[in-house]
């Protein structure tokens, strides 16, 4: 999977995420500020909302739902130099193909 983020949303950002192997692009504009934003895929609603809040200029947390269900929550941190962002990931539930329980991404950037 690679994501893509762009700026939008006044002081927000839209993250793109291209899943490889099925074709899969889902979209999430979010203005940072903890507002629940729909999770579109392929431009339509998924069913998925995430409330993305901005901490401080490296730092953020997340709130999943599904179909208005709380599914999980995440933490992210930007590493000092930019170029690796760490998202630990607390799943209570198992919607699509996310396994339920702790897990943690590590996103390089090119």
């Amino acid at each position: 999977m690679t994501m893509t983020v762009e700026v939008c949303c006044g002081s927000g950002r839209r993250l793109i995420y291209r899943i490889t192997g099925i074709d899969a692009v889902l979209t999430v504009e979010s203005p940072f500020d903890g507002s629940e934003v729909p999770v579109l895929m392929a431009g339509k609603p998924s069913g998925e909302t995430m409330a993305i809040k901005q901490v401080d200029d490296r730092h953020w947390t997340t709130v999943l739902k599904m179909n208005g269900q709380l599914f999980g929550t995440s933490k992210a941190t930007l590493s000092a130099d930019g170029r690796t962002l760490t998202v630990e990931n607390d799943m209570t539930a198992a919607p699509g193909a996310n396994p339920a329980g702790k897990s943690t991404e590590t996103w390089v950037k090119k």
